[in-house]
């Protein structure tokens, strides 16, 4: 069964899509991912403070689930999906809400990695991020352009970026044989360092190289958005 809009799918009927949140409505939704009182706050004020304007590509919500269901079953990956709001089928590129797939992230992360603090579970699991896309047809497409290396990955991985999240902005620079420097303009979100230095190291995941180094340089908020640098490093 497919979704019929975007903002109600059929089989999804707590989607939040393009609808005004409450912090009531995130608080009660932290609380499904958490006991922790400061986790929650911040997973209530991630969720209110993110424009409905970013969207992200179903193929993010189709990899996740099957993270899930390879890790516990497909029974645990349905009861997820119902449990965060969000469709069951979704069209690979078709855009959805990043905040309705910011629910499933919590609640995945949560589930797989429950004896991790909850920005360690968040950045575990964002490691997924790059192999989903590599997998799509998108990913595919760009795939021989973007070799195994981080020097040819990581440039290409900021267009990739930008195509697969609208309403973020992200450029790269190679700068030596063994260091780039990426900016941003994101979701201002607290954990989005850690969610960024996950989705770098999963590019390296099937390589018998270290993981690349993340460091943030600058962080800052600006017309509702929030703006980084990072520096990569392997």
């Amino acid at each position: 069964m497919k979704p019929t809009d975007a903002d109600e799918p059929d089989d999804a009927p707590n989607s939040w899509g393009s609808r005004a949140v409450t912090p009531a409505q995130a608080h009660e939704f932290a609380a499904r991912v958490t006991s922790v009182p400061a986790d929650q706050a911040t997973i209530t004020k991630n969720l209110v403070a993110m424009s409905p304007e970013i969207q992200v590509r179903g193929v993010f919500f189709e990899g996740l689930a099957r993270v899930v269901q390879q890790a516990r079953s497909d029974t645990a990956a349905s009861q997820l999906q119902r449990k965060a709001g969000v469709p069951k089928h979704v069209i690979a590129f078709r855009h959805y809400a990043h905040r309705d797939f910011y629910k499933l992230y919590y609640l995945t992360a949560r589930l797989l990695h429950p004896s991790e603090k909850l920005a360690t579970a968040l950045r575990i699991t964002s490691r997924a991020f790059f192999p989903i896309f590599r997998n799509s047809l998108l990913g595919r497409t760009m795939g021989a352009l973007m070799g195994e290396k981080p020097r040819t990955i990581l440039p290409l991985l900021s267009r990739a970026y930008n195509l697969s999240v609208a309403g973020n902005e992200h450029t790269s620079e190679l700068v030596s044989e063994r260091e780039v420097t990426w900016k941003c303009r994101v979701e201002p979100v607290e954990w989005y360092d850690q969610t960024f230095a996950g989705i770098i190291e999963g590019t390296a995941l099937d390589n018998e190289e270290p993981l690349p180094r993340v460091r943030m340089l600058s962080k800052a908020l600006r017309g509702g958005m929030s703006e980084y640098q990072f520096q990569i490093t392997w």
